[in-house]
């Protein structure tokens, strides 16, 4: 009896023993898999933070790059409109005083030479109020006897120095006005400055 009881007892602990052993294994293999998992979503996590940084890093370097770009693009903007206005100023301060009086009467000689022979021939002159006096001595000897109808030699105030010259009551029409050479020679200029700014963009 006790040795069957023995028996009992043993098969019983080896049964016992199996089954701890069964389930230590299933819960280490259950640990293990775990594990795995954990780790593998904390590589794809690390991985994802990883890609969302270098994208908001490269979003953040293009807008720095492209403020950088606009910046550069409106100094070279505001440079050609600040070159533009002191050569508009500077043209406009050399044409006043080039245009002077005896400049302008010579002007105006060259001119009727080729257009006082027509028969409807006339000449009018606008001129700025400050040149009419010293145009009128200039010219009157000259042109009196080149023309049927007396030359006209008008002053006007939106003319600030220069003039404006007509033959055949304004058929054929030159304007030597102060504005007219400053816009003339700043449009010329401008296109070149401009090419010259963004020459090494």
């Amino acid at each position: 009896m006790a040795e069957e009881l023995q028996s009992l007892l043993d098969k019983i602990n080896e049964e016992g023993v199996r089954k701890a052993e069964a389930q230590r294994s299933e819960i280490l293999a259950a640990a293990e898999a775990e594990a795995k998992a954990i780790r593998a979503k904390a590589a794809e996590e690390a991985a994802a933070t990883v890609k969302t940084a270098k994208e908001e890093a490269a979003a953040l370097q293009a807008r720095a790059e492209s403020a950088i770009r606009q910046a550069a693009r409106d100094i070279l903007l505001e440079l050609q409109s600040e070159l533009q206005r002191r050569i508009t100023r500077a043209v406009s301060g050399a044409a006043e005083q080039a245009l002077s009086p005896e400049l302008m009467a010579g002007l105006i000689r060259d001119l009727a030479a080729k257009f006082a022979a027509a028969p409807d021939a006339q000449l009018t002159v606008l001129a700025a109020a400050k040149d009419v006096p010293a145009l009128e001595t200039a010219l009157r000897s000259a042109l009196a006897a080149s023309f049927r109808t007396q030359p006209k030699l008008l002053a006007s105030p939106e003319i600030k120095g220069g003039m404006e010259v007509s033959f055949k009551n304004g058929e054929v029409y030159f304007d030597f006005t102060v504005d007219a050479i400053t816009e003339l020679v700043a449009e010329f200029i401008g296109p070149r400055l401009a090419k010259l700014l963004t020459a090494g963009e």
